[in-house]
């Protein structure tokens, strides 16, 4: 796809348009960091994250991590509690990240150097916590991308709540209206849609074919995308 006449005429139109972005599952395949870190911690019980059903797998992306962890407390029989079970498996995670590489979503860096040369404002908005987001986003290379980086750190309400993309969309100084966010989780896309903001879902195995149904748009990934995809969901 060219988007060069585009992206030259339209510069200064899209200041103040933004885009939005989920990190894990949005951003980069991240999901095997999480699976390794968790089948960790369940190994020693003999128990595994293959027993969750899909619909029980679908709830997890985007949620706290404490809630996750309560859950799989409950289902797995875990004693420990679940706030040091956090901790412990983002040490895990942070770990990953430092000794492997982080699988990038195809397309994303073409995505993403369109966009800024087209003007709008970019952003990531995810549940994780910061010490676990910023190396993530510097190992990959994608920070240079985004002016505004909101986590779970900096919010007291986690996604279906929509704190963080209101958070993420003032700091860009933009209208709600005038935000797209892109997700993969069923729980961001409430969210997005809770923040009076359009979205564009990005397919996931941990998410059901019913729950994209209210998102305005659904890819497999950012291949072929540029800055009028974006402006025709965000002028539908």
């Amino acid at each position: 796809m060219d988007d060069a006449p585009h992206i030259i005429t339209s510069m200064s139109a899209n200041h103040d348009m933004g885009v939005i972005f989920d990190l894990d599952g949005t951003l980069v395949a991240s999901e095997i960091l999480y699976f390794d870190a968790t089948e960790a911690i369940l190994a020693p019980l003999g128990r595994s994250l293959l027993e969750l059903t899909p619909r029980e797998k679908s709830r997890i992306p985007g949620r706290s991590a404490l809630v996750n962890m309560e859950f799989y407390r409950r289902k797995f029989g875990i004693r420990e509690p679940a706030e040091a079970l956090v901790e412990a498996r983002m040490d895990g995670i942070i770990r990953r990240v430092r000794d492997k590489d982080v699988e990038v979503i195809r397309g994303t860096v073409p995505f993403l150097d369109s966009l800024k040369a087209a003007g709008f404002r970019l952003a990531v908005a995810s549940s994780a916590p910061r010490r676990y987001v910023e190396p993530v986003l510097d190992k990959t290379g994608l920070a240079r991308h985004f002016e505004v980086v909101k986590t779970g750190t900096d919010v007291t309400r986690y996604k279906p709540d929509p704190e963080i993309f209101l958070q993420a969309g003032e700091a860009l100084g933009l209208d709600r209206a005038r935000c797209l966010v892109v997700e993969d989780a069923h729980s961001g896309i409430q969210a997005a849609l809770a923040a009076g903001m359009k979205v564009m879902a990005i397919q996931s195995a941990y998410t059901l074919p019913e729950q994209y149904e209210k998102a305005h748009r659904l890819v497999d990934d950012f291949q072929g995308l540029g800055p009028r995809d974006v402006m025709d969901i965000l002028g539908s």
